[in-house]
């Protein structure tokens, strides 16, 4: 779950608390660019785009779930979902540096893709790897790390911590920690059963 649901409700809430700062940047980066600063709704706009680009992502992640889930196999199409954050952790990371707010949508748009093939693949890939004793609970697991993601990016997004107007891109780049937890763990993990007998044909495997 950490590298699935929980960047769900973590990268909802961690876009909340620099909201401002990115708007700031927004207008310091154009006016730098034109000499010309922005109004007040065009960098509302802007916002909203940099906003409406995670649930575009989300969809985009949705549609590509289904062929990466069969194609690829549950477990491995998990494990390449970490490139997407990976990818958007990297361009939100340096977007002040490089002077660059498309950065931040553009990341954000990334984060989306990583969120919805997540959403879809890991509640497959539980519920068909459980034992049936532990299936129950297990399936639960993907509603408790998105409710922790929610949380825990409210927390890591305090201005005492990474919520700060110098500090906005390692709060959004901090998303590539459970990234990189999921890509050291999940290798050790089996892949579907399901996956390996009906979209494999591989009887042994999955025995």
């Amino acid at each position: 779950g950490i590298g699935g649901t929980f960047q769900y409700g973590y990268n909802i809430s961690i876009i909340n608390a620099p909201a401002p700062y990115i708007q700031r940047f927004m207008n310091t980066t154009w006016l730098e660019r034109t000499g010309a600063a922005l109004g007040s709704d065009v960098v509302l706009l802007l916002w909203s785009f940099t906003v409406s680009a995670y649930p575009l992502g989300g969809l985009t992640g949705a549609v590509l779930a289904g062929p990466m889930a069969i194609v690829l196999g549950r477990k491995m199409s998990l494990l390449l979902n970490n490139v997407f954050v990976i990818v958007a952790a990297a361009l939100s990371g340096f977007s002040r540096m490089a002077k660059s707010f498309e950065m931040i949508m553009l990341s954000r748009f990334f984060t989306g893709v990583n969120a919805g093939v997540g959403m879809n693949i890991q509640p497959m890939y539980l519920a068909e790897s459980a034992p049936k004793k532990l299936r129950g609970a297990v399936a639960l697991t993907s509603a408790s790390f998105t409710a922790l993601g929610l949380v825990l990016g409210q927390v890591v997004g305090l201005r005492e911590l990474l919520g700060g107007e110098e500090s906005w891109p390692f709060l959004l780049a901090s998303n590539v920690i459970p990234a990189l937890i999921q890509l050291t763990a999940l290798p050790w993990f089996p892949e579907s059963p399901r996956y390996l007998l009906i979209d494999r044909g591989d009887k042994e495997s999955c025995i």
